[in-house]
């Protein structure tokens, strides 16, 4: 618990930071969209990079950070939400999830609402040169149609009548 949230408190103070880089991923109507970047550190030096995407509609986002070369050391990534004022940075982003990476990969899905976004890449990077990727992808969830809400009414209405007859014919 202490380590999760000296973990979410990095990464808040992080991506608040003055020196932090924007990046735009994407914005628009997703179907799949997928985006790659990254950035590189020529001399050992701290990184704090911001990447902005907005989701036109609830969607499920893969995204994945990884180490090619060099060393970077600790390394956290965080998805951020801009909040209601929509500005990186401002006084009501919230941290929505925070990972770290290292030269692995591991992809880490997140269910989102529609809104607009950042990606917070926050590294030291112990040699030079360092260098990160990160790639991200964001596939709309599907809405459930009206029939299918009626097909489960109907479902549990029959469950329910079935059981108040077996209890009756106790």
């Amino acid at each position: 618990m202490l380590k999760s949230l000296a973990l979410a408190s990095v990464l808040s103070l992080g991506s608040l930071a003055a020196q932090a880089t924007p990046f735009v991923l994407g914005t628009g109507t997703l179907g799949t969209t997928t985006v790659n970047s990254g950035n590189v550190a020529v001399v050992p030096s701290l990184l704090n990079d911001t990447f902005t995407f907005s989701l036109a509609s609830a969607s499920s986002v893969q995204s994945n950070v990884t180490t090619f070369f060099g060393s970077l050391s600790p390394a956290f990534y965080s998805i951020v939400s801009t909040g209601a004022d929509h500005v990186v940075g401002g006084t009501d982003d919230t941290v929505i999830i925070g990972f770290a990476f290292t030269s692995t990969s591991t992809g880490h899905f997140t269910n989102l609402s529609a809104g607009n976004y950042y990606f917070n890449v926050f590294a030291m990077a112990n040699q030079a040169p360092s260098a990160y990727a990160i790639s991200a992808s964001a596939t709309a969830l599907p809405v459930p149609e009206p029939e299918t809400y009626a097909m489960l009414a109907a479902g549990l209405g029959v469950i329910g009548f079935v059981a108040s007859r077996r209890r009756r014919d106790r």
